[in-house]
Order: structure tokens, then sequence, then C-alpha cells
């Protein structure tokens, strides 16, 4: 009974606390603050958004860190900006700082705003497309130096794996050139590569070899012809007559040396020195028909007193025993494979200081053989020497006001031939690479590699050789094989990016099974452009043939396996420039 009551007793008193709570919750609603309700759901709503935030974030940041709940057989290191985070990652505590340099925008131009240049020159012979943005690249030595202040010596050196361009890139400097009012002049045509071009431009062609055209080295040549036309100028007239005099010295001089593969002691110098004076005395000979070896050799051997007493004999056996190696020398310049060439009239003289000059010149000396190095040499000597005093008399007569001024280019393709046609060829084509400036002419040097330079026989006319690239104002370079591109960054800086460039066009062209047909190299046409030498970029282009160039043919070294040298198949397939346009590579 009495668990009974007390239970009666718990559960009455539970029921009135119960309303109790209730009827204080009734009155505490009825004056809650509606502002207080609103404040308290914007704090709700607050930190509900907050959680959903930090959810979203967590799973953004999961899918960033995706590595980490990947299995571990495909786990990979992540990229920060210290390098990859991980194991074997190359991660850096300390990044160093990047050099920073302060300069103004003259010298910085091409390197700010923009790390690569946007442009090029446009001055010059068009030569080709920019490899980058297909821009056209205009180049040209006198262009370069007196058009535009960007080279300091109107000269280039041009060097290439061979079938890769080179005389195709010569022939269109040669053309464009014609197109700026300068002459041309390729004094020794030896393949001949640019006979066509000159014959199609208008050109003076001049054919030298056996059977066909002659020289005489004694003849006055343009120097001499213009001594007539001096009259009113006495003091360039006396000056011109001694360089004559000089010129046929020092061209006979070579040529003996040439043949006798040795120098000329000092009375046989004096001896060709004083026959020379009395030769342009005698009354027999003028300026339209000048003396021949033959009279040279006549008067040495004649003996006459003035040659006596210049060499000093005083007897007859004296006077021979001078004299019988510089005859016997004569005699093998007579008799010889020289004979032919030297020992007649000069069949084509060469004038360029006419009122109407020929647009460009082109002696071809391709019927020489290849393996006479003598006869070549010999050649090659009497037709620089000849060309460069017309050359000098063009100057002459402008300085007097008698005839514009005019400007050459002129060209020594194949150089290491040149080079090895004889002894003191490397001192010769030295000195022609000094005066260009003097000149007032242009020179563009064409060889194949450095190595061409190194094999020469004497160790002081390789370092000649060697300065010829250093001392060009320009330096273009086609594929080359990386020996070779390292040998010459020993002379010009090139980037390891440019090495890889220039090496990559040296490889061997492939041949495709469908078509059954050999491909063109992958750097036919394409060439690297370096001026100066410094750290300069250079500039990649590739030379392209218009169908005009195609249809004349004359761009076409490989006459002789097609058969027809006016109706040449490109080589190469249409390729599509920068611009959308259609072109075909070189085919030489």
């Amino acid at each position: 009974m009495a668990w009974t009551v007390i239970s009666r007793t718990a559960a009455a008193f539970g029921d009135r606390f119960e309303q109790r709570l209730t009827d204080r919750a009734r009155r505490r609603r009825a004056v809650r603050d509606p502002e207080r309700d609103a404040r308290l759901r914007k704090i709700d709503a607050r930190k509900t958004a907050d959680a959903a935030e930090r959810t979203r974030l967590r799973e953004e940041r999961q899918k960033l860190a995706w590595h980490k709940y990947e299995p571990a057989w495909r786990h990979s290191p992540v990229v920060t900006a210290h390098g990859f985070d991980g194991r074997g990652g190359g991660k850096m505590g300390v990044v160093d700082q990047i050099p920073e340099f302060r300069a103004t925008t003259p010298q910085l131009c091409g390197i700010w705003p923009w790390a690569v240049a946007g442009g090029v020159p446009q001055v010059g012979t068009p030569i080709g497309r920019h490899l980058d943005h297909a821009l056209d690249v205009m180049f040209d030595p006198i262009s370069w130096v007196y058009r535009t202040p960007l080279m300091n010596t109107p000269s280039l050196f041009l060097l290439g794996l061979p079938s890769l361009g080179k005389s195709t890139l010569g022939r269109k400097l040669c053309n464009g050139a014609i197109a700026q009012g300068q002459i041309p002049l390729i004094l020794a045509d030896l393949k001949p590569d640019y006979a066509l071009l000159v014959e199609a431009m208008g050109g003076h062609v001049i054919r030298i070899g056996h059977g066909l055209g002659h020289f005489n080295p004694l003849a006055v040549g343009a120097l001499g012809s213009i001594i007539p036309l001096l009259d009113e100028f006495p003091e360039e007239q006396r000056r011109v007559r001694a360089q004559v005099l000089s010129r046929r010295f020092r061209l006979m001089q070579g040529l003996l040396e040439l043949v006798r593969r040795g120098p000329l002691v000092e009375h046989e110098n004096n001896l060709l020195s004083k026959t020379l004076r009395i030769l342009e005395d005698d009354p027999r000979f003028s300026p339209t028909t000048p003396p021949l070896i033959q009279d040279l050799f006549d008067t040495i051997q004649a003996g006459p007193l003035d040659l006596r007493g210049h060499v000093l004999a005083r007897t007859t056996e004296e006077y021979e025993a001078k004299t019988d190696r510089l005859l016997s020398t004569l005699t093998s310049l007579l008799d010889g494979p020289l004979g032919e060439v030297f020992s007649r009239q000069t069949c084509e003289p060469l004038d360029l200081s006419g009122d109407n000059p020929p647009v460009a010149v082109c002696v071809d000396v391709s019927a020489i053989d290849t393996a006479d190095s003598a006869l070549e040499g010999a050649v090659l000597l009497a037709c620089w020497e000849d060309g460069f005093g017309a050359i000098e008399a063009a100057h002459t007569l402008a300085d007097c006001g008698l005839r514009p001024q005019r400007h050459f280019l002129v060209f020594l393709d194949e150089l290491w031939r040149v080079l090895g046609a004889g002894p003191g060829m490397v001192s010769r084509v030295d000195k022609m690479t000094r005066l260009t400036r003097t000149l007032g002419t242009g020179l563009v040097e064409i060889t194949h590699t450095v190595k061409d330079l190194e094999s020469l026989e004497a160790e002081f006319d390789i370092k000649k050789a060697k300065g010829f690239i250093e001392r060009a104002g320009a330096v273009i370079v086609g594929g080359l094989p990386r020996q070779e591109m390292v040998k010459l960054c020993d002379i010009v800086p090139f980037t390891n990016p440019e090495i890889d460039m220039v090496t990559s066009w040296a490889t061997p062209a492939s041949f495709d099974a469908h078509s059954k047909k050999k491909l063109p190299p992958p750097g036919r046409g394409r060439f690297l452009l370096k001026v100066g030498t410094d750290n300069t970029p250079g500039i990649p282009f590739q030379t392209f043939l218009t169908a005009t160039e195609r249809d004349l043919g004359y761009h076409d070294t490989n006459s002789r396996f097609t058969g027809d040298t006016k109706n040449v198949t490109p080589v190469a397939d249409s390729t599509t420039n920068g611009n959308g346009g259609g072109r075909h590579a070189v085919s030489a």
C-alpha cells in the first residue's frame, strides 16, 4: 500500500511540473524579440554556409591531391613551384633568383619586351622566308653595309654540305645584285654555276680554256685602256700607268712562281721588272697590240746592255748563267699546258668602265681539266688580276667625274679549289678580303666545310684561311655535321639550339617506299644567317624557287643527269609557306 501511494504522488508531482514548464515556455514565446530571432537565423545560415564551403574545399583538395588516393603502383610526383614533389622528384628547397640586367631599348631591341625578335630587316635581296614566322628575309652584303649599318664589312662567307642549295643561294644574290644596279663578277666560274644565269640576264660570259678563249697576261687590260681618257688629269694618268706596269709585273711573277712551284730569286725579279719597262717603251707595241710572253722571252734572251747592267752581269757567260733558270721557267709557261691559254692575245677583254657596262660578268673556266692544278691556279690568278684592274679603272673614271659611281659584287665559289690551286693563292685571297671597303666591292666566298680550309699544306695558310671567316661581315651556314659546327664555333659563336638545328639539316635524304623515289634532304634550301662574331641570334630561313627561276633552268646543277637544263622537274615537292602560298624548295 505504501509503494502505491508513493507512486501516485510522484506521478501527480511530475504532471504538475511538466505543466508548469509548458506554461513557462508559452509565456516566453509570447514575449520573444523578433529581431533577435532574425539574428539567430542569420547566424545559423552562416554556419551552414561555412560548413558547406569547408566541405567543397575539402573535396577540391582531394581532387588536386588525387595521387594520395591512387594505388601505390600508379603514384606519380606532383609538380610544384619548386619542382616535382616526392622521392626522386628533384624538388628544390631554395630557388635561385633570375639574374636581371638593365639596358636601353636600342641595346635590347628584340629582347624587350619579347624574347624573340618579331621581324627581320627588309633591306636587300629577297633570299627566302623565316623558318619561325614566315616573314620575308632580305640580305646582301652591300645593302647591309651601305644602305643600313647592319654589318661592318661587305663580305659573306657561305658554308654547307653539297646538294643543299649553296649555289642556288649564291645565284639568288647574284640576281638580286643585278636588280639593284650592282655588277656581279664571277671571275672564275669553275663548274660553271653562274654562266647560264649571266646569259639569261644579258650579261657578258667569257670562256677560257683548252680550245676556247685565250688571255694575254701582258695586255694593259681595262685599267690601261682608260689612259687616253685621262689626258686632262696628268697626275692620275701617271698613276694609272704605274699601276698597269705594277699589275703586269705582279701577274707575270705569280704565273712564273706557279709554274716553278717556288718563288723567284732577287735578280730574276729585277730582270723581269726591267724587261717589262723596256717592252712598254718599245714602239712596236701599243695598248691595242700589247707584247706577248714570247716577246718577253726574246728580249731577255737577246740580253741588251740595259738588262745586263741591271743584273750586274759583266760578261755574256755571266748573264746567261743568271737568266738560264728564268728562261727555262718561261719556256715551261709557253710550251706546257699553260701555253695554249697564255700564248696569244686576249680574245674577249673585260671592260667595266664604258658608258654601258655589262649587267654581270662571268669568266667560265670549266673547260680546264680539274686535275691540272697549275693551269687552274694560273687562270684564276690572271682572271682576278684582270678583274680587279677593271674595277679600279671604273673607280678611277668615277673619281675624275667621267663615269658614274658603280658597285661590284665578286663571287668566289668553290673556294676550296681556289685555295688549293697553287702556292701563294691563300695570300692573294687574303689581300682581297681586306680591301673590300677600299675597292667599294662586296665579296661572297662559298665552300663546303671548315675542313676545306684546314686541308692546306702550310700551317700559316690554314690560319690565314680561317681568318676569312672571322673577317667576314656575315656567315651563312647550311647543313653541317656536328664536328664541323664545333670547329666553326671557335671562330663564330653559335648557341646550342642553333647547333642542333644546323646539324639536323645535315641528315641524309630518305627513301619513299610508296612512290619508289628518293625524298629531298631535310636541309635542302635551309640556312642560318649570323652577323658579326658576337652572340647575336641568327636568322633561320629557307630559300624557295619561283616559277620563273624553275622555267629558266639556270638553278639546275644536275643537268648531266636530267639532260635538259631548260625544262627541269623540281626534286622537292610543293611546300606551303607561312602565308599559305605554294612554293617549291630549291633543287640544286
